[in-house]
């Protein structure tokens, strides 16, 4: 209990920050959708009304399976799309996303990883988020204007949810959820 009240205040302090984040462990993938659940619930995550369109990004760095470490497990991504659609209805539409990189295609990607039996199982569609129209964004940082390109699809969707892959690494020590988004 002690371990679930250090995480709640940690959420607590993230959520004042504008970045909410929890972490529930597993034992094993029957546990996967009840820790989704008990994450979504440790950062008050409160179902807005009117949702229509989702957009779920995994981390899918390279054609390495979820067992590598590298990249986010679709059992994952399944039970995340289970517990949206009890929260706001089985007529979402649902689209799993990812972008080409310099050495990996994202069509032999949600192949390869699973993703196209995921979205044949669970009546989704998989995008390849280099294919999409480039809208302009400006913001402020620090003053200073800063401008680039989203895709469209991100911009549209009525939630965005970000499956990043905690990895622990040498020289940069930890890659979280902006990396994943990039």
């Amino acid at each position: 209990m002690r371990k679930l009240i250090d995480e709640q205040e940690n959420v607590e302090e993230s959520a004042k920050m504008g970045c909410p984040v929890s972490l529930v462990r597993i034992r094993n993938s029957d546990e996967t959708k009840k820790a989704v659940s008990t994450a979504l619930s440790l950062i008050d995550f409160k179902p807005e009304k009117n949702v229509r369109t989702v957009v779920i990004k995994p981390n899918l760095c390279y054609y390495w399976t979820a067992s590598s470490g590298c990249t986010t497990d679709p059992h994952l991504v399944t039970a995340i799309i289970d517990v949206i659609r009890e929260m706001y209805g089985k007529d979402l539409d649902i689209k799993v996303v990812e972008s080409d990189a310099t050495a990996m295609k994202t069509i032999h990607a949600f192949q390869m990883l699973g993703y196209t039996k995921l979205a044949e199982e669970k009546k989704v569609q998989l995008f390849n988020l280099s294919q999409d129209v480039l809208v302009g964004k400006e913001v402020q940082v620090n003053g200073q204007k800063l401008s680039f390109k989203v895709p469209k699809l991100l911009l549209d969707a009525d939630l965005f949810i970000n499956v990043p892959k905690l990895k622990v690494m040498r020289d940069v020590t930890i890659t979280c959820a902006l990396k994943n988004c990039f």
